[in-house]
């Protein structure tokens, strides 16, 4: 069994284009906003950064036989905690990145903790924190201020928290997905 940490994760950033809109929420409301990036989680815990040499093959396989995709992001929903509720927003459609999970998680195993969840994998883009008394009203509130978001993800990405950036996430490696033009030249 490998060493996992809270200090990786394998995730899917949206193009620095498309997160105005999403910084400015997370601003407010997500007390993580200045240690991650806008993201959509694959594989957390995570491997340790001694071990991404060992690890980053798999990731390159994958995405190797995954197509760029366009996802939009224009609803809202909560997952409810004991104590709180976090928000997101739903990258729809779903099943692109529930094959991507899938195909990673056939090359690494071991890394299932996100697949393990009450309701299994299920793809979002947190953006912040709100108690239970407040959620309906503000995710009522988000969602009629909302202008839906459309963008291509193309790159999966390997990230850790940098010590030498005051432990935020940083991006380690990106792997792009393979074009299908790429993918008829390595078939001929």
């Amino acid at each position: 069994m490998p060493n996992k940490t809270h200090t990786t994760a394998v995730v899917l950033i949206p193009p620095e284009t498309v997160q105005p809109p999403i910084q400015a929420i997370r601003r407010i409301h997500d007390r993580n906003f200045e240690r991650w990036m806008p993201h959509i989680t694959l594989l957390y815990p995570f491997a340790e950064r001694r071990d991404f040499t060992e690890i980053t093959p798999a990731l390159a396989k994958v995405t190797q036989q995954v197509s760029p995709f366009f996802v939009e992001l224009a609803r809202f929903d909560a997952f409810k905690h004991r104590k709180s509720c976090t928000m997101f927003l739903i990258p729809e459609p779903e099943d692109e990145i529930v094959r991507l999970h899938s195909a990673l998680l056939q090359h690494l195993p071991d890394y299932d903790d996100t697949a393990r969840f009450a309701g299994g994998f299920h793809p979002h883009l947190s953006v912040g924190q709100f108690q239970h008394r407040s959620l309906l009203t503000e995710q009522q509130r988000l969602q009629t201020e909302w202008q839906p978001i459309q963008c291509e993800i193309a790159t999966l990405s390997l990230i850790y928290r940098s010590p030498e950036t005051d432990d935020r996430f940083v991006v380690a490696e990106r792997f792009p997905f393979q074009t299908r033009s790429q993918r008829g030249k390595q078939s001929l």
